[in-house]
C-alpha cells in the first residue's frame, strides 16, 4: 500500500502535523510511515525505547481521539542523517507523500520551515506538505494552487485535486499577474478548464507576485496552497521579512511543495 513518510521529533510542532498526516491518509487510503531519526546514537539513546513506545502512543490517541484509528501506522526509529535517511526512505518504500510540521516564524530560511524541512523540500522526489505549528486541522479547507500556467504543472494539479475532490470543495488555481497571457499560457488554462473538474480558474491583478498572492489567501481564506518547486525563489520572497506585517493570516497556510517533472 502506498505510503505517507512522516518525520518525527514528537514535538508539538510535529505532532500537530500528524493530524493533517492521518487525515491525508484517511483520504488517500494511505499508510503512514513514521520515523524518528537521529543523527548520533547519544540523541538516539536519550529517547530510550520505552519513551518512544509512549510517544507512539500518544499518537495513536490522537488517532482514536479523532475518529482515525483504522489508519496504519509503522513507527521506528533510526540512526542516521535526517536528509539522506528520508531520501532513502522515499527510494525504498512506496512513499507518495512527506509531511513535516514546521515552527511557524516569519522567515523562510530555518524559520518558517526550518532547515530540515527546506532541505526535504529541495530534495524529495515526491510532494512535501510543510504544516506550520499555529495551523490546526479543519474539516472544512479551503485548496489553491499557484500557477504559471504551464503544462508541466499538470501533474501538480491532478495531485491537489486528490484533495480537493475527497474534500468535495473546489480547487482555486491562482495566477498573478498585471500583463496580458501569452498563447501558451493561454492554451493551458484552456486546457485545464476543458479536462478538469472541480477547479476555479482566477486571475489576481498586481504588478507584485507576493503582495498579490498574499492579497488572493487572505481574501479567499486559504488554509492549503499548492506550488511548484521551481518556484522556490519566489516562495521565498513571499515568506520574507519585508511582509512580515501580513504573515499574522499567511502563517495559517499549510503548503504543498510539488517537484517540476
Amino acid at each position: 500500500m502506498t505510503k505517507i513518510l512522516f518525520p518525527t521529533d514528537f514535538s508539538k510542532t510535529a505532532n500537530n502535523a500528524f493530524l493533517y498526516a492521518l487525515h491525508l491518509a484517511n483520504a488517500l487510503n494511505f499508510e503512514i510511515k513514521l520515523v524518528s531519526i537521529h543523527s548520533s546514537l547519544t540523541k538516539h539513546l536519550e529517547i530510550i525505547e520505552e519513551n518512544f513506545n509512549s510517544h507512539i502512543e500518544g499518537l495513536i490517541k490522537l488517532a482514536k481521539d479523532n475518529g482515525l484509528e483504522h489508519v496504519k501506522i509503522e513507527s521506528s526509529m533510526i540512526i542516521g542523517d535526517l536528509l539522506l535517511t528520508i531520501l532513502e526512505i522515499i527510494d525504498r518504500n512506496d512513499i507518495d507523500f512527506v509531511v513535516m510540521g514546521t515552527n511557524g516564524e516569519n522567515s523562510f530560511d530555518k524559520k518558517l520551515f526550518g532547515s530540515n524541512t527546506v532541505n526535504v523540500i529541495n530534495n524529495s522526489p515526491v510532494p512535501v506538505l510543510a504544516v506550520p505549528s499555529n495551523v490546526h486541522y479543519k474539516k472544512e479547507r479551503n485548496f489553491a494552487y499557484a500557477t504559471l500556467f504551464n503544462e508541466k504543472e499538470n501533474h501538480a494539479i491532478q495531485e491537489m485535486l486528490r484533495f480537493t475532490t475527497r474534500n468535495d470543495t473546489t480547487l482555486k488555481i491562482v495566477h498573478v499577474e498585471n500583463k496580458l497571457l501569452t498563447q501558451d499560457m493561454l492554451a493551458t488554462k484552456e486546457y485545464w478548464e476543458n479536462n478538469y473538474q472541480g477547479i476555479q480558474i482566477l486571475i489576481e491583478n498586481s504588478e507584485d507576485v507576493e503582495t498579490g498572492l498574499i492579497n488572493f489567501c487572505r481574501r479567499n481564506k486559504i488554509d492549503v496552497l499548492g506550488i511548484t518547486h521551481r518556484e522556490l525563489s519566489f516562495l521565498k520572497r513571499f515568506f520574507s521579512t519585508n511582509h512580515s506585517n501580513q504573515l499574522i493570516q499567511i502563517g495559517d497556510i499549510a503548503i504543498v511543495v510539488f517537484k517540476e517533472p
